[in-house]
């Protein structure tokens, strides 16, 4: 008889060769999926939202375009240059021009424009600035939800690596208890089979998770301006936040202070404003001299010249003013898109938010007791030779499914909250 036979005719003998080979390589591969840890501390959301808010890049770029429009509003109101002119006139021909000059001339020119262009030149620059500072809080938001997005993610993929490690153990252990009631005669080789089966389905799926983890991570390198290869600290637990907000209110709190939408609004105005600053080139602007002479005849004299800019072209305001009208229109346009937009935007975010934190908390009061207690009764009676191996592996795919849709609706939540956070324009308190 060969070897061969006499294995698989003893009672576990193939599959207790087969489970030594293959439980011999799982802890090496668990432990090659494990995502390492970056620092026995972790980092909460709110310290990774701080750490956005201070260094990403995009964000500095908008509050330093902001700083830079403030001193726009300055640089409108003010006049342009004024004008000083030195001139010489009657001087000998061959003589000294600057010496020999008979009449010695002083002239200070001012060029003013009309008041009411003036007036909204600085209008529009005041306007700008606004605009900009709206961009910069919108830039904010937009980081801050695109964080928690981030940190929502990589959360997960720690908890879903973290599960499927323990599910690695607990597979382990039910092809121990596979191997030991088919050498006592009470299970056939299949259940040890079974077992193995799912054991390297675990190991496959931590690779995926692993994928995970490290895109999330390289995310939040990149919203934090960090160096990627810095260990990124494990993500604390974010708890599933139930809304106490109606939707009717938050909605209100977006059409007042949703930045996206106020910069739409100034936009609007500042369309305006434009407008009235294309209809002033219509009006003249304004020439100011004075002048000092000194003339070997007449004696020392001053001069004054008030002089006037004649719009005889007058088809060029027409073109701005008929420009300014089209910019108008359009900026009306983006104004009521904008409003539809965030009404739309706060509601599928409050809905999907409400839902997630919802499902989470069913999940945590609910389906997972209930799926833990499935199996061990599952357990207990395969051991009991009550059950079927299969009876075991449903049951315990239902506590791993039910564990990871926990942390996905968990992890939906925060991500959602950020979302809604960034279309209502401000944190939203939470109980």
């Amino acid at each position: 008889m060969s070897s061969s036979e006499t294995m698989n005719r003893t009672p576990g003998g193939g599959a207790s060769f087969f489970l030594a080979v293959l439980l011999a390589a799982v802890p090496a591969a668990v432990h090659a999926q494990t995502p390492p840890a970056a620092s026995s501390a972790t980092i909460t959301l709110l310290q990774v939202l701080e750490l956005a808010e201070r260094d990403n890049p995009e964000v500095a770029a908008a509050r330093l375009r902001w700083e830079a429009a403030r001193t726009e509003a300055l640089q409108a109101a003010t006049l342009d240059k004024p004008r000083l002119d030195f001139e010489r006139m009657y001087a000998p021909a061959g003589g000294n021009v600057i010496n020999g000059a008979q009449e010695k001339n002083i002239a200070v020119t001012q060029e003013v424009p009309f008041p009411t262009t003036l007036y909204f030149r600085r209008g529009r620059a005041a306007q700008d600035a606004l605009i900009a500072e709206q961009g910069y809080r919108a830039k904010l938001r937009e980081v801050r939800a695109m964080t928690s997005a981030a940190y929502a993610d990589l959360f997960l993929s720690y908890k879903s690596a973290e599960l499927f490690n323990e599910n690695v153990e607990i597979m382990r252990r039910f092809s121990k208890i596979a191997e030991a009631r088919y050498a006592a005669g009470h299970a056939s080789q299949l259940d040890a089979l079974k077992a193995q089966v799912e054991l390297t389905k675990m190991l496959n799926r931590t690779l995926e998770v692993e994928r995970e983890r490290q895109v999330a991570e390289a995310a939040l390198d990149a919203l934090l301006d960090r160096d990627a290869r810095t260990p990124f600290p494990a993500p604390a637990d974010p708890q599933p936040a139930a809304l106490t907000a109606q939707l009717a209110d938050l909605e209100a709190t977006a059409l007042a202070r949703r930045p996206e939408l106020r910069q739409a609004f100034l936009g609007a105005e500042r369309a305006r404003t434009s407008l009235s600053l294309a209809r002033s080139e219509f009006l003249p602007d304004f020439m100011l001299q004075y002048r000092w002479r000194k003339d070997s005849m007449r004696g020392n004299s001053n001069d004054a010249v008030l002089g006037l800019s004649l719009p005889l072209w007058f088809w060029k305001p027409a073109a701005m003013a008929a420009q300014a009208r089209a910019e108008k229109s359009a900026a009306d346009a983006d104004l009521r898109a904008a409003t539809v937009a965030t009404s739309s935007e706060v509601k599928a975010a409050f809905i999907r938010a409400q839902t997630a934190g919802r499902l989470a908390e069913v999940y945590r009061t609910s389906l997972l007791p209930q799926a833990q207690e499935a199996l061990s009764v599952a357990e207990a009676g395969y051991q009991a030779n009550a059950a079927g191996f299969l009876d075991l592996l449903d049951a315990q795919r239902s506590l791993l499914d039910s564990r990871l849709e926990y942390y996905r609706y968990a992890s939906e939540n925060q991500r959602q909250l950020a979302e809604l956070e960034r279309a209502v324009g401000q944190e939203i308190s939470q109980p």
